[in-house]
């Protein structure tokens, strides 16, 4: 395969994509190895991680032709994530389809009212405070394993799913959910998926496809479940917001306070913020757990020694024994480089933009391939290998700014890094003290990829329990 031109550094074809103007710089081409340009939206709907693969084989800037999207330009090059999430971030401006998920949440907004609400979020999620909760995180985590009966089969992404769910409420909301019950909230919360369902999301938005009316149904009844939580934090707000015990007494504490900046925290946007909480707080998560445990499956040197870690704890694992879970570290961080949840960020242009010579047009979509980044041999030795290892060489001082980016970049990264991070490596380290998780002998070697919002291990992959 021919290798890509590094971004900025030319090897465009001659007159390749050019639009038949002679006045603007030329539009990107769309890639010689999808075939026509009409058969994009059909080869995106049924194979997104191969159609992808095949778009951006041989050029780190394509655009494709969806049939409801129009052109979409693919950049796939740190420098060019640098572009659109920093330097030139006035540029571009977050897509429609974010306030369509997400109405005023904080992952939709833009301009001022992105500013004043991640200023009055910042805090919650410190460090400090987040540490906090490791304990609640350790007692969600093992309430729902012991559930599991060694040497039968459990589908490892709805558990995963389910346990980050557990987790996200019993820590941030202060409630915990039924183990076997509250089928509502679960329900909802995955339902916000499907308006990015590859059978419905390359199709203009009026199409009413069935996986659009369940992600209407979803979304409405996680509206519903906002405004409930938010009722019962409001029955009684701790006069001061430092003395609040979870997110949701805080939020609505520093709105009755006045602390919050005006408009932050209004009921619209506290009710936009749940939202958001709910299904950002626990999707990605769990999804990295789950590709976490297939990951140590398939390679016993790596599930060796990550055992012999967490056996040589005094006991289910604290937030003070982070910092000697090296190996646990490092098993979620190549889970996030080769299985990225976060697989695509998808912006759109707020102006005409030049990039390396080529245009985009005003209102077009542009989306960054995180994983195409993730797995490129000019950043990574060896890339398809899942090898933790390979973040114990000081490899990360070594690559360029942008070329690992599982939360995203620029002052946009994700609010939540932090809670996700310590959750993951608790997680895995509790449950990996009292069970391996086995892949059936009949399996597969690769994961099955389901492509929605987020990438996410397809449902029904089942795993056999098994007592340590």
């Amino acid at each position: 395969m021919a290798r890509k031109p590094s971004a900025g550094g030319g090897g465009r074809e001659s007159g390749a994509g050019a639009d038949g103007s002679t006045g603007d710089p030329p539009l990107p081409p769309y890639p010689s190895t999808l075939g026509h340009p009409l058969t994009h939206t059909v080869g995106a709907m049924r194979d997104v991680f191969g159609f992808r693969n095949r778009a951006m084989a041989e050029r780190d800037f394509v655009r494709i032709k969806l049939l409801g999207p129009g052109d979409v330009y693919h950049l796939g090059h740190p420098d060019y994530f640098e572009r659109v999430l920093l330097s030139g971030r006035d540029e571009f401006r977050k897509s429609d389809d974010f306030r369509i998920a997400f109405d005023g949440g904080l992952v939709a907004v833009e301009g001022d009212a992105w500013r004043r609400q991640r200023e009055t979020l910042q805090p919650l999620f410190a460090r400090d405070r987040l540490l906090g909760h490791g304990d609640e995180m350790v007692a969600q985590v093992r309430r729902r394993c012991r559930r599991w009966e060694p040497g039968t089969r459990i589908d490892l992404a709805a558990e995963t799913s389910q346990l980050s769910l557990d987790v996200l409420f019993a820590t941030l909301f202060g409630r915990e959910l039924a183990i076997d019950g509250d089928a509502e909230i679960r329900t909802a919360a995955d339902r916000l998926q499907h308006w990015f369902a590859p059978t419905s999301y390359p199709l203009p938005h009026w199409v009413p496809t069935p996986a659009r009316r369940r992600f209407q149904r979803g979304k409405e009844r996680l509206r519903n479940v906002a405004d409930r939580l938010l009722d019962a934090a409001a029955t009684d707000p701790p006069a001061d917001p430092s003395a609040a015990d979870d997110l949701l007494s805080l939020l609505v504490a520093l709105r009755e306070s006045g602390v919050a900046a005006d408009g932050a925290l209004s009921d619209d946007r506290l009710r936009d913020q749940v939202v958001t909480m709910i299904f950002a707080g626990h999707d990605t998560t769990s999804t990295a757990i789950a590709f976490a445990f297939y990951a140590l499956a398939t390679h016993p040197d790596v599930r060796e020694r990550f055992h012999a870690e967490v056996d040589a704890l005094d006991g289910p694992p604290t937030v003070e024994d982070l910092d000697d879970l090296n190996v646990t570290r490092r098993v979620v961080t190549e889970t996030l480089r080769l299985y990225p949840p976060v697989y695509t960020i998808p912006r759109e242009a707020a102006t005409d933009v030049i990039l390396d010579g080529y245009r985009i047009p005003e209102g077009a979509a542009t989306w960054l391939t995180v994983d195409q980044v993730h797995r490129d041999p000019r950043f990574y030795d060896d890339p398809a290998a899942f090898r933790p290892g390979r973040w114990d060489t000081g490899l990360r001082e070594r690559l360029p700014d942008f070329a690992y980016a599982p939360f995203g970049g620029g002052p946009r990264r994700c609010i939540g890094r932090q809670f996700a991070l310590i959750e993951a490596k608790l997680a895995l380290a509790t449950v990996g003290r009292e069970y391996h998780l086995a892949r059936p002998g009949d399996a597969g070697s690769d994961p099955p990829l389901l492509g929605e919002m987020t990438a996410r291990m397809e449902p029904g992959t089942e795993f056999v329990v098994e007592a340590r």
